[in-house]
């Protein structure tokens, strides 16, 4: 796996209070989710980087969390300051915002919802990133005036008590088959209908969408065979087309020589959040804000020419 910022502070930060708990209160989110992404880093590396304590709660490193540690003290200052001197460079007179997210139908509309809702001068930048927590921190810290992240039902985003979260949609999942596939004929696919096939998924990151899909899947009664994994929609595709099967968000493009349906029963959806400080800029624009990134995502859902019509049947059902 790749380590970013936001695993680099999260090691730090209990490296140097020794607890979880202080780690918790540094980083601005709770004990449980400190230890919840702890446990995360650790089984994507394969190896413990703190012993807990029996006695007490005090934390201490291991040989890795020490090697680890050691590195942090001299690349993570180096990392945040490149991201500082971005930052000034980019809003230079103070007169250009900052807005991010992770992959969405709606990111791309971020920067133009900013230019015509709030006092940014020229519009905002964008930052495109992979990892949801390190959006949520970057709005916490007020170096992102809005953040666009999505997480998953039982798996929620932990969200510091300084931003403020509003759900604009729960996105429904399509899956991607090969054209000949037997299930193509289908409008709907149920997922149990899917156990026997392989799969190819997205490149595992913080919004923990593989623990997630694992334990849908074993929900409906099947574990999940993955074949592939895929940075991209271009490559899944290519990987259906060998014979796996995918998945994509509702606003899908398509693509030739594969087949893309509704999962039943909003199995594996998603929710996209739209993340704000409570006491940044943006606060006091929330509403209107919302309301245009909302609008934009059902846009995007209806331009989407696999999602459209089940758009359009949905609304006539209403």
């Amino acid at each position: 796996m790749e380590l970013d910022v936001h695993h680099l502070r999260l090691v730090r930060a209990i490296g140097e209070t020794h607890s979880l708990s202080e780690a918790a209160v540094a980083l601005g989110i709770t004990q449980p989710a400190v230890s919840g992404k702890l446990k995360r880093l650790e089984n994507a590396l394969g190896q413990r980087l703190f012993e807990r304590g029996r006695a007490t709660a005090a934390v201490t490193p291991t040989p890795t969390g020490e090697l680890l540690l050691n590195r942090i003290a001299a690349v993570l200052p180096l990392m945040e300051g490149l991201v500082r001197d971005i930052e000034t460079r980019t809003r230079p007179n103070g007169s250009t915002m900052r807005v991010g997210g992770v992959c969405s139908p709606i990111l791309g509309h971020l920067p133009g919802i900013v230019a015509n809702r709030l006092p940014s001068g020229d519009g905002a930048s964008l930052f495109d990133s992979d990892c949801p927590d390190l959006v949520t921190d970057l709005v916490a810290q007020r170096r992102l005036e809005l953040g666009l992240i999505k997480e998953y039902p039982g798996f929620e985003a932990a969200v510091p008590s300084s931003v403020e979260a509003a759900v604009i949609a729960v996105d429904p999942t399509m899956v991607v088959l090969p054209e000949d596939h037997p299930l193509a004929r289908q409008k709907v696919v149920r997922l149990e209908q899917l156990a026997d096939d392989e799969w190819v998924l997205p490149v595992p990151d913080s919004s923990r969408f593989h623990e997630y899909f694992h334990h849908t899947c074993r929900a409906a009664g099947f574990d999940p065979r993955v074949r592939h994994i895929a940075d991209n929609y271009s490559t899944t595709v290519a990987a259906v087309r060998s014979g796996t099967v995918g998945l994509s968000q509702a606003a899908c493009e398509g693509h030739q020589q594969v087949a893309v349906r509704l999962l039943a029963d909003e199995v594996l959806a998603r929710r996209f959040l739209l993340l704000w400080h409570r006491e940044g800029v943006a606060a006091a624009h929330a509403r209107e804000v919302f309301a245009d990134v909302t609008a934009a995502y059902w846009a995007e859902c209806r331009a989407s020419p696999v999602f459209s019509r089940y758009v359009a049947r949905s609304s006539e059902a209403g």
